[in-house]
């Protein structure tokens, strides 16, 4: 095990880490929230010494393989949480470590749990970090890494298989860190244009970033205690339209990128969510007509929203769903399964694991109908 590349790449991690807190710590100071300003930079400032201080001096063997990775990413999540968690807990805004602990790790991993009954009452600066761990996560930290480290060798390559959650780990180019750079790229240039959609919709510009923050990691921390609901209805339009694309391969937007038209719209996964959202919407608007009682258009649009949101893993809500008939209720439960496209930063088991599994069922299936069949 080599523990000084292990530490090493932890404390990039630290550097990172303790730049993005910067962010919200300008954030803090323009709303002068000065007692978050104080707790976010004294954090950042320690994450940098000490971050700066491990990477030095680089190690002699940066020689590491497969079970490295995974003690790479395990640790990455312990260091990103545990200090992340200090602001909220220095500040004051939540005075127990643990429940801090659960919050930022909540943001980090996109899942949208929280323990604050009264979200404002953060303030703007702890806020904006909140949800900024969102889009943090959403990539995976690791991944920016590799785009400001490139190790060479094919190192790169067992962090990237670590940090994967889909099935497999294809590279968009043939250098690690160049696809890392490729998918930030197209990480980021989609934020961007999500955040100027929802400035254009008429939301706040605070309300635009953070959600946007949100959207694009689909994550699902609201900033508002009321939720999405004091949105308007083109609001939540669009932050529906953004969670699907989110929820897209990445390597579909790259394939456009490189105007790889047929490539890019051939892609069996990526018509397969569509088609599942588009049935599930349709089935849980015409199943809960009666319970909306605001006509088709109202009931669409609402279902649209959770299903997005849903099958996303995202965790936005404009209506509560337990009010809804039961097989809308399974819907969602098996949209929640299901989950994204691969290489999104959508989470659940992935769309290209339920096209393997019915491939392999209908396989076996013909199998035991014709024993004899070759295929």
């Amino acid at each position: 095990m080599n523990f000084s590349m292990i530490v090493y790449i932890l404390a990039w991690v630290l550097r990172i880490e303790g730049i993005s807190l910067l962010l919200p710590f300008i954030c803090a100071i323009i709303y002068r929230e000065h007692s978050s300003a104080a707790a976010i930079l004294s954090v950042s400032a320690i994450s940098l010494v000490v971050g700066a201080v491990l990477t030095r001096k680089k190690p002699k063997k940066i020689a590491f393989y497969t079970r490295e990775g995974f003690v790479i990413v395990a640790g990455c999540w312990l260091v990103l949480s545990l200090v992340g968690a200090l602001p909220f807990y220095i500040s004051g805004k939540i005075p127990h470590y643990i429940d801090a602990v659960f919050e930022i790790v909540s943001g980090f991993t996109t899942t949208g749990s929280s323990i604050l009954s009264d979200v404002e009452a953060l303030g703007k600066g702890l806020i904006f970090w909140r949800s900024f761990s969102h889009w943090m996560g959403g990539m995976g930290v690791l991944v920016l890494v590799l785009t400001v480290l490139p190790l060479g060798g094919g190192y790169n390559m067992m962090i990237m298989k670590a940090e994967s959650p889909g099935p497999d780990v294809s590279k968009m180019v043939p250098r690690v860190a160049d696809t890392a750079k490729a998918l930030y790229k197209i990480y980021f240039v989609l934020t961007v244009i999500c955040i100027f959609a929802f400035l254009l919709s008429g939301m706040p510009f605070f309300d635009a970033l953070c959600i946007g923050f949100g959207t694009a990691g689909t994550g699902g921390f609201a900033i508002r205690n009321s939720g999405m609901a004091d949105y308007s209805m083109f609001s939540q339009f669009l932050i529906t339209i953004f969670m699907i694309l989110f929820g897209i391969n990445f390597n579909v937007y790259y394939l456009l990128q490189r105007r790889k038209w047929k490539d890019a719209f051939s892609s069996e996964e990526a018509r397969t969510y569509l088609l599942i959202i588009l049935c599930s919407t349709l089935f849980i608007a015409f199943n809960n007509l009666k319970e909306m009682g605001n006509g088709l258009l109202f009931a669409l649009h609402h279902a649209f929203f959770t299903v997005g949101s849903i099958i996303t893993t995202t965790g936005f809500s404009t209506l509560d769903y337990n009010h809804w008939a039961v097989p809308s209720q399974m819907v969602i439960l098996f949209l929640m399964i299901s989950g994204a496209c691969a290489g999104s930063t959508g989470g659940g088991i992935k769309v290209s694991r339920l096209i393997i599994l019915l491939k392999n069922m209908g396989k076996e299936l013909h199998l035991i109908i014709h024993p004899e069949a070759i295929k």
